[in-house]
């Protein structure tokens, strides 16, 4: 059974840091909304993980808490490292969702990492 997620993803290549107990990690966020979002790296977290990830867009940081849904591995979804994991949100603040509502509403790519 395939599942139908409750919001739209947009395309996105933002930058992230990963926070997991005392490490910090990269990636790039490939898709976002207002529920989850795609991270591309080389970290593979197990399901149901709970890290924060901090997220560079539009000159804002955005700190969320997350929790692992599927890791995935041997894809290219814009992604450098052929591997990431879809997160969802946890409680996800308020700046956060107007920002993914703005971008919506511009329809416009998002992008902080250098091409």
């Amino acid at each position: 059974m395939v599942e139908k997620r409750i919001y739209d993803r947009l395309p996105a290549r933002l930058q992230a840091r990963l926070f997991y107990g005392d490490l910090i990690y990269t990636g790039t966020v490939a898709n976002l909304s207002e529920g989850g979002m795609f991270i591309c790296t080389k970290i593979k977290f197990p399901a149901e993980t709970v890290f924060d990830v901090a997220v560079l867009g539009n000159g804002q940081t955005f700190k969320l808490p997350v929790k692992v849904k599927r890791a995935v591995s041997d894809l290219f979804f814009g992604c450098s490292e052929k591997s990431g994991v879809g997160v969802e949100l946890i409680k996800p603040p308020q700046n956060y969702l107007e920002f993914v509502k703005g971008c919506k509403t511009s329809e416009r790519f998002l992008q902080d990492v250098p091409s």
